[in-house]
């Protein structure tokens, strides 16, 4: 299926013929050309309407200008393949989930960093296409010179090593020479670097911990450290951090860090970051090279790619977008110091935050430590709580040069629609359990969520090689409904299906229990290989494990190793298969694949369209579609063949009809249908581009007509209702296209065209329904989809593009309520988070819950 979201896309595919041709209908199709300022503006609310006070900001606040993404229609498939240090895994989450319009746990698995080192060894053999990476030696280079790899490095931040003592200690500075003799044991005592008559007490890491590399690097250079005493060598960050706060009830201690953490923890009450060589850390004196030790970023994406890949393309898009004004402001956002002073880009300081304070009732005195189930807490909802960062250091060559990992994440915790908290943040992930749905090609949550726990190592060592992922047996997982009342046992593999939840002691075992929505047990392993003699172990003795599992009208579909099985639900016995492969009923056939052929069944194993064909798919209407080398077959609901059209190449499918691809001299080219296989639009110069969910066609093109222009080119976005033949030009809008989410396409009738009315700033996006009529816009701001994660509802959020004010509207743009930053929803109920808090707000906007964020930091 094609989604393409601009005519740049268009001129990337190199795609040069002009013009339109299509069949239409025998009257004249409506054109109306409108202009985007032109347009019924939407009612502000109160709040948009009172003009905030003019306030001088620092850099350190957030960029309140609106941040513009690459025009690049980015999908979880053609997403680039990142990579890259661990300090960067942050910076690369937030990355993928603004491009993909989702949250950073969504986007973990496009996040898998694997060391400096071992990034640019994956880069330099194909398996990487962009990394965001740290400094790495002078090995790396040299491998890819003798290699012959061709690559383009671009700098786009910077981390500085930074000492912390006593914030009761008088001395404000040290030269790094005087760094140097503390640390080799030259100086001893505070008097000898102007401060009181007192023994200094120097705090190192363990050794592989990346600060510990970058005092070596920076400043120790050829002076041997000295031993550090018994208890004066800390293996977490937290750890040291207090140490120098409060030993020995005293102001003696040093010790060090990296500017990135320390800032990120706001500094500790009781610490102090002191200057170096007379220059304080900060991002202007770090950006400009003042500070004396400092360490870069970069992007990195090989110089002979091929070009015609969408993830190569995506990753130079990506690559020269970090440089840009919005890359830097989005670098600075998450706490890195940019190599642009995103001061200078004409933010302004919002003024409107406010400082959030505890705003709950615990459920029970004590640590809170697991959900009791329980039927009176209405509801659950996550909240984020401490932030724990993990470091993997050095590998035993000292290679790498990493800081930490952000493999332990947010620590989250659960309250319940009483504003209470129902336990303390001990989890280290919760998420909604949530699954990818064939037939409605779409992810669809369940009333679920899964809470994970990790068991992190005490000993640094442990996490000092290239395989940062914890072992099985320290990930300890149960799945909790939405209400409370029910707690699973601790399972290692938890996955969701239609209706159903299906878990097993771990991903390396076949013994599994289902339950459905209401959880019941519905089946096991054992009830499945009894009601089936035991063929089910002897198929699963001979390969691969048992995971996903798919279910829909009544069966469940396995996957036994020899090919996919229909398992009925109530006996529990195998009705069908094997098939290479087997999709779930819709209504009442589904789609199978016997070999090289392609078919649909009913329920008794009857083919419906008989056999033969290459490719087949179940359209809307439940009519069939089908291709050979003969033709094109569409059959009814009843296996009548009714139509028979051209031999094509491939087949895709919308909620409204189907398309079929031809290819010829001069390129691919498309004709639509809708669901009984009547032609809508022969495409032959490839100009439209089709949604999933609603009949609209949209194209750049000139006033004229549609046309494929590049986007310099373009005068204006078209619009056509393909069923009905009207269709509109919107003068000067950049692009065009559907609520795409991670999965697919959100169920709603609407598409959104946007327009950039400066270069860098100003932005105009309106929505229109099928009838090419707008419904909402937004100005100098952006229009988002959105789901309700427990009820599956579509919702729409809108950024004014200053930062700190977000409406979210219901399916029909109706106002439900406007925060601070970006709202997730759990049943009505909306979570945030603002100013290091977790804010709850009730379905009418009303604060019921929130909680101050706390630092905390695990193994370096």
């Amino acid at each position: 299926m094609r989604k393409r979201i601009s005519a740049a896309m268009i001129a990337m595919a190199a795609l040069a013929v002009s013009g339109c041709s299509g069949n239409k209908t025998a009257a004249a199709p409506e054109t109306t050309t409108v202009s985007p300022e032109t347009t019924a503006p939407v009612k502000e609310s109160e709040a948009e309407k009172k003009e905030a006070p003019e306030e001088k900001t620092e850099e350190t606040k957030a960029s309140v200008a609106p941040i513009k993404l690459p025009d690049f229609n980015y999908t979880k498939e053609n997403f680039p393949r990142m990579d890259g240090s661990t300090a960067t895994v942050p910076l690369g989450k937030a990355i993928a989930s603004t491009f993909l319009n989702t949250t950073p746990e969504d986007v973990e698995d496009l996040c898998h960093f694997n060391r400096t080192t071992q990034s640019f060894r994956n880069l330099l053999a194909g398996d990487a296409d962009i990394l965001i990476v740290g400094e790495p030696n002078a090995k790396v280079f040299s491998e890819m010179e003798e290699a012959g790899f061709k690559y383009r490095i671009e700098n786009f931040a910077t981390d500085a090593l930074i000492f912390v003592v006593n914030e009761d200690n008088p001395v404000d500075s040290l030269t790094t020479d005087q760094i140097r003799d503390i640390y080799s044991g030259k100086i001893t005592n505070w008097k000898e670097v102007g401060g009181n008559d007192a023994e200094i007490v120097p705090f190192q890491r363990n050794e592989g911990a990346g600060s510990q590399a970058l005092i070596l690097k920076h400043v120790m250079k050829d002076t041997p450290m000295m031993e550090a005493p018994k208890g004066l060598v800390a293996t977490e960050m937290g750890e040291l951090m207090t140490a120098v706060k409060s030993y020995d009830n005293s102001a003696n201690a040093i010790g060090y860090s990296v500017y990135y953490y320390a800032n990120d923890m706001k500094m500790a009450n009781g610490l102090k970051i002191i200057a170096v060589d007379g220059v304080s850390p900060n991002p202007k004196t770090i950006r400009n090279e003042e500070y004396p030790h400092r360490n870069a970023y970069y992007s990195v994406i090989p110089e002979d790619a091929d070009v015609t890949d969408e993830r190569v393309k995506g990753a130079r898009v990506l690559y020269d977008w970090l440089v840009s004004e919005d890359g830097q402001r989005l670098v600075s956002s998450m706490g890195y110091v940019s190599v642009m002073d995103v001061s200078s880009f004409g933010d302004e300081a919002s003024g409107k935050g406010h400082k959030h304070q505890d705003n709950f009732i615990r459920l029970d005195n004590g640590t809170l430590t697991e959900v009791s189930p329980r039927d009176d807490y209405g509801l659950l909802m996550p909240y984020d709580g401490a932030s724990l960062y993990v470091s993997y250091g050095y590998n035993a060559t000292g290679e790498d040069e990493d800081g930490y990992s952000y493999l332990a994440g947010y620590m989250n915790g659960f309250l319940d629609t009483k504003g209470r908290l129902v336990t303390d943040p001990v989890y280290n992930s919760i998420n909604v359990i949530d699954y990818y749905d064939s037939l409605e090609r779409n992810e669809i949550s369940l009333p679920f969520y899964r809470a994970v726990k990790y068991d992190l190592p005490y000993d640094s060592a442990a996490f000092n090689n290239e395989d940062v992922t914890l072992p099985n047996e320290n990930i300890h997982q149960r799945f909790i409904s939405k209400d409370g009342s029910f707690v699973s046992p601790e399972y290692g593999y938890i996955s969701g299906m239609r209706d159903h939840v299906m878990c097993k002691a771990s991903d390396e075992t076949n013994d599994f229990v289902i339950y459905d929505l209401d959880t019941n047990v519905v089946m096991t392993y054992d009830e499945l290989d009894k009601a089936n003699d035991g063929i089910v172990s002897q198929k699963l003795n001979q390969g691969d494990y048992l995971y996903d599992v798919n279910y829909s009208d009544g069966y469940f579909v396995f996957d036994f190793n020899d090919g996919y099985y229909y398992v009925d639900e109530n006996s529990k016995k195998i009705v069908l298969g094997p098939y290479s492969y087997a999709e779930p009923f819709k209504y009442g056939r589904a789609f199978v694949r016997d070999g090289n052929y392609a078919s649909v069944i009913d329920e008794t194993g009857k083919e419906y369209i008989g056999s033969g064909y290459e490719m087949a798919e179940i359209l809307n209407n439940g009519y069939v579609v089908a291709k050979n080398d003969a033709g094109t077959d569409i059959y009814d609901k009843t296996g009548k063949l009714i139509h028979t059209l051209p031999v094509c190449s491939s087949i895709g499918v919308y909620d409204w009809g189907f398309y079929l691809s031809f290819y010829s001299d001069s390129g691919w080219y498309y004709t639509y249908y809708d669901n009984e296989g009547n032609e809508l639009l022969n495409d032959e110069e490839n100009i439209w581009n089709f949604g999933d969910k609603i009949p609209i066609a949209y194209a750049n093109g000139t006033k004229a007509s549609p046309k494929n222009v590049s986007q310099n080119e373009s005068e204006g976005v078209w619009l056509m209702n393909i069923i009905t033949g009207k269709s509109i030009f919107i003068d000067g809008a950049s692009y065009a296209y559907p609520f795409y989410t991670i999965e697919g396409t959100a169920d709603v009738p609407y598409i959104k065209v946007s327009t950039y009315t400066d270069e860098n700033t100003d932005t105009r996006e309106c929505v229109y329904d099928e009838d090419l009529k707008e419904v909402f816009h937004a100005d100098n701001g952006y229009i988002n989809i959105s789901s309700d994660k427990l009820t599956n509802e579509w919702l729409f959020v809108c950024d004014d593009s200053k930062g700190d004010h977000y409406q979210l509207f219901d399916k029909n743009f109706k106002l439900l309520v406007e925060t601070e930053s970006y709202p997730e929803v759990y049943d009505h109920y909306i979570v945030y988070t603002c100013d290091n808090a977790s804010i709850g707000l009730d379905p009418q906007g009303k604060e019921i819950f929130c909680y101050e964020m706390k630092g905390s930091y695990g193994n370096e």
